[in-house]
């Protein structure tokens, strides 16, 4: 109510010096359905192991020497803004897109961040844990860009036939945690992979390594609430206003 009212009294007071109630009014409403629409989910994988092989130049990424045995660390962050989501019951749930992602890699204590656009893919799966003779639990996560001068990509992820999820159902945005226990669960799969070209100064890492923890996190992004969004709007109203009428005639 103080809403229209304070519209129809703006238009009233200073008629030519402003847009009409009901363009400024249909312009809230518009504004307001983006304000409340802005959001979106983080994802974050991180794995955590030993480099079981690699190749490097002289001039590589992580210092000079044979990195093979050397703990490293990998993180990818992005948001699911754009992206497009596969479902399967609650056995699998994936998405891949085109985004800014953030890639942060650390070997033997050094570390390097990587901050592109480019493309990535997320997916879990839970068939072991609901029960399906030929399925598996599965969590993966990946990275990659690529241009003329410069490309990396980043992979890891965990599958087992026996179960490691804690929920009953595969979910992207379900948090978990699970550290590898080759003697408890039979894992066809526990690897990371990464490598970096820069054609220019001639840099070049390519390594794999053996996954002995993964977790997966999700943040939901808060929107702006529609309240305050109308609250700025129609200040700035106002402040224009009261700069029209100060203008002469």
């Amino acid at each position: 109510m103080f809403f229209a009212w304070y519209i129809c009294h703006l238009n009233q007071t200073i008629r030519k010096n402003i847009v009409s109630a009901k363009t400024f009014f249909a312009f809230a409403l518009v504004a307001s359905a983006w304000i409340s629409s802005a959001h979106a989910t983080i994802l974050t994988t991180t794995s955590r192991g030993v480099i079981s092989s690699v190749y490097q130049n002289t001039l590589d990424e992580f210092g000079p020497g044979n990195l093979v045995g050397k703990r490293y660390q990998m993180t990818l962050t992005f948001d699911d803004t754009g992206a497009t989501h596969d479902h399967y019951l609650n056995q699998y749930d994936g998405l891949y897109g085109l985004n800014l992602f953030s890639a942060s890699i650390t070997v033997d204590g050094v570390t390097r961040n990587y901050r592109r656009t480019g493309h990535f893919q997320q997916q879990t799966a839970n068939g072991a844990t609901a029960g399906n003779a030929w399925g598996s639990d599965q969590a993966f996560a990946g990275v990659n860009w690529t241009t003329r001068e410069e490309s990396m990509y980043a992979y890891h992820g965990i599958e087992s036939v026996q179960h490691f999820f804690a929920g009953a159902n595969a979910s992207l945005t379900t948090p978990f945690s699970t550290t590898v226990r080759p003697d408890l669960y039979d894992y066809t799969m526990k690897q990371a992979q990464f490598g970096y070209n820069d054609v220019l100064t001639g840099r070049s890492t390519v390594f794999s390594g053996d996954i002995e923890e993964f977790s997966m996190s999700t943040v939901a992004a808060v929107p702006e609430p529609v309240s305050l969004g109308l609250l700025g709007l129609g200040a700035l109203a106002m402040l224009g206003a009261r700069r029209r009428t100060r203008q002469p005639a």
